[in-house]
């Protein structure tokens, strides 16, 4: 058997208790409060699915606990019905304004009564639905706003989180005349293939892995930007605490075996500083490109070492091999 709808009265007259009872008591679960002050707590404490306001107090106005029962965004939407004792209509306007479903005028039968209950539960029902479908939609939403700023097989940020996320760090170290260094690391072995396959899945998860937990948690970014290829950015850094951890990281991948093979992992490091106080690289863009630059030099001048570039209007020193 289904639940009886839960309606709450608020009165100022005891006499319309029996009435109520009498003419709706066998359709809903009737309460009643004869205490205005009141309300809130009630409808906080039953919840019920409408609350019907028919008062007329000197102190409390239905219209304002109308406007703070639709105020409180934490709570389940409950329908409205005001029942005014005013002759004149410009109640209605103001009632529609504090959020009340349906109005009455004192005058109403009780079928009126009944016929406006059973509309604002249905309008209840209607909102409940399309409620649960929003929160489907948000949740569909962030599940696809996640999968395409995540790499699918490490879990961190893929190709577009790089772009989106240098971008931003990018014009915050230029707004504070920060430093700011991106990485580029690539696995060496996978320089000319130019694709991972099924086979190499492990070995670029474990190097992933590695990466993630070889940076500052909460302060740098990292991620998987293309088959073997990573990337760190790493905010506030100047360049030799950035050098540090590109030598860190080498050392770290090297350990990383798959398959029972022991030979160390060999990657090169492209780096990419930038200084905001000297603003030594005009949009991100450049930025991003000088990286590629030197992790390119590196693997074309034999691979298993660094290059650091500081500007992308210098040429290319020599690498600084490990």
């Amino acid at each position: 058997m289904a639940t009886q709808p839960h309606i709450l009265f608020i009165l100022d007259n005891a006499q319309d208790e029996k009435a109520l009872t009498e003419a709706l008591g066998s359709d809903y679960k009737l309460e009643f409060c004869l205490d205005p002050d009141l309300t809130l707590e009630r409808v906080r404490a039953g919840k019920p699915d409408v609350l019907v306001l028919s008062f007329q107090a000197d102190l409390v106005s239905p219209l304002a606990i109308a406007h703070v029962l639709r105020s409180d965004l934490n709570s389940g939407y409950t329908g409205l019905i005001y029942i005014s004792q005013q002759e004149a209509n410009e109640w209605l306007d103001r009632a529609i304004m504090a959020g009340v479903d349906v109005c009455l005028p004192e005058g109403r039968t009780m079928l009126q009564t009944k016929s406006a209950i059973d509309s604002v539960l249905r309008l209840c029902e209607a909102k409940a639905e399309v409620q649960q479908m929003n929160a489907k939609m948000h949740k569909a939403y962030q599940r696809l706003k996640s999968m395409s700023f995540t790499d699918d097989l490490t879990g961190f940020g893929n190709q577009q989180f790089l772009t989106n996320q240098l971008r931003l760090e990018f014009k915050r170290a230029q707004r504070y005349q920060k430093n700011l260094v991106l990485l580029i690391v690539r696995i060496d072995s996978f320089r000319l293939s130019g694709s991972v396959g099924p086979a190499n899945e492990d070995l670029i998860h474990k190097v992933g892995q590695t990466i993630g937990s070889s940076v500052r948690f909460e302060i740098d970014f990292t991620g998987r930007s293309r088959d073997a290829e990573f990337f760190v950015i790493l905010p506030e850094t100047e360049l030799d605490g950035a050098i540090s951890v590109a030598e860190r990281l080498r050392r770290r991948i090297a350990k990383v075996h798959v398959n029972g093979q022991n030979e160390p992992l060999s990657t090169s490091v492209g780096l990419a500083h930038f200084d905001g106080y000297r603003g030594n690289f005009d949009t991100f863009e450049e930025f991003m490109a000088t990286a590629y630059i030197a992790v390119s030099s590196a693997q074309e001048h034999g691979g298993d070492q660094y290059w650091a570039l500081d500007t992308s209007a210098e040429e290319i020193p020599e690498g600084r091999i490990a």
